[in-house]
């Protein structure tokens, strides 16, 4: 240990050099990381709310949740206390500047009704409670929004947190108001049916409880990996993140593996005086260790910096334990890659290095 950071000391800036490209990358990493979690995290963040099992939806809804419509006569029978009715639709609310949201009509009462953080639950007839991402565009409580193509407005009564749906900021309103808020959106205010919902989620239910010709039951998670985009995101930022990790480490050893041939004479030096291969292998091994983990730590404090410096402008959202993961695998891959430069080392012939 002494011997390496002897050498770190008096050749600084080569340390310096290769501690800032461990640094970019694993900046770049570690943000890249947050911003996919963030992302696929706000497709679902109102979905992981509900603490559910599955989902029902209509059987040739090709899996899209606005194209599901199920009537009185598909679910009437499966109601319970943890089986509740979802209404799902989209639109747009009239503020300083237009914000797309997804409406969810829910019964007030079920485990779908979300838990407020601010405000209270919904109460009357438009009457609703959105997500605070709304909160942050300057909506407030007490506002009344409207919804274009909508003659209704609604009063915000509370708000939750983080409450997303495939980007949007979710707005939670009654079934009567969700009935007549979609129908109005879409121009079919005459075709509206006062029994009909986009699905029915179950907690711990089986599929064969709520299956027929004409609907499906499936596990959410099933559901939520078949959301459009969200596969292709999910497996594209992880690509993008692992080839990151494995370039970055294959780096790291190129420079070490360098920097020792440079000092191929000095360590035959060192072995003509006794010093034992084993000692200077682990020299070797304490730089990359040391190198590693001072560019990571630097790499993950500006990536951490950046994201709350950028607040609510981009999805950053911070998993510890990917964050945890990403560090372990790279000091493996550096490790990995610093054993070959070890290798080196011990094959060095002392006559032959000394000249």
């Amino acid at each position: 240990m002494f011997l390496a950071i002897n050498e770190i000391i008096k050749e600084k800036s080569r340390f310096i050099l290769i501690t800032a490209v461990i640094v970019l990358v694993g900046y770049l990493v570690f943000f890249l990381t947050a911003l996919a979690y963030g992302l696929a995290t706000s497709y679902t963040a109102a979905l992981d709310k509900w603490d559910a099992g599955g989902i029902v939806l209509r059987e040739n809804a090709n899996n899209n949740i606005g194209r599901s419509l199920l009537f009185e006569s598909d679910y009437e029978d499966i109601l319970s206390d943890d089986v509740a009715p979802l209404g799902v639709g989209a639109a747009t609310v009239e503020l300083d500047q237009a914000e797309d949201v997804s409406l969810f009509g829910i019964n007030t009462d079920s485990f779908l009704s979300p838990e407020v953080a601010s405000g209270r639950q919904i109460a009357n007839a438009q009457e609703v409670v959105v997500s605070d991402e709304l909160e942050k565009a300057g909506v407030q409580l007490g506002d009344r929004i409207e919804l274009q193509g909508a003659e209704m407005g609604y009063e915000v009564v509370g708000f939750v947190e983080k409450a997303t749906f495939q980007t949007a900021p979710v707005v939670y309103m009654s079934l009567d108001d969700w009935r007549v808020a979609v129908s109005e959106v879409s121009g079919m205010l005459g075709m509206r049916d006062d029994t009909t919902i986009s699905a029915v989620v179950t907690r711990g239910a089986e599929a064969d409880n709520f299956s027929s010709d004409t609907k499906s039951w499936q596990p959410l998670q099933d559901f939520i990996f078949a959301l459009p985009g969200y596969q292709a995101q999910v497996l594209t930022f992880s690509l993008m993140i692992g080839f990151l990790i494995g370039i970055a480490a294959f780096v790291l050893a190129i420079f070490i593996y360098i920097l020792t041939m440079q000092k191929k004479n000095i360590f035959g030096v060192l072995k003509a005086e006794g010093v034992s291969n084993g000692y200077i292998g682990w020299s070797v091994m304490a730089q990359v260790a040391i190198l590693s983990v001072l560019g990571l730590a630097v790499g993950m404090a500006l990536a951490i910096a950046t994201g709350v410096l950028l607040g609510a402008k981009v999805p950053f959202m911070i998993n510890p334990i990917f964050f945890v993961g990403i560090t372990a695998l790279f000091l493996v891959c550096a490790a990995l890659g610093g054993i070959v430069s070890v290798r080196s080392v011990t094959k060095i012939d002392t006559v032959e290095a000394i000249g």
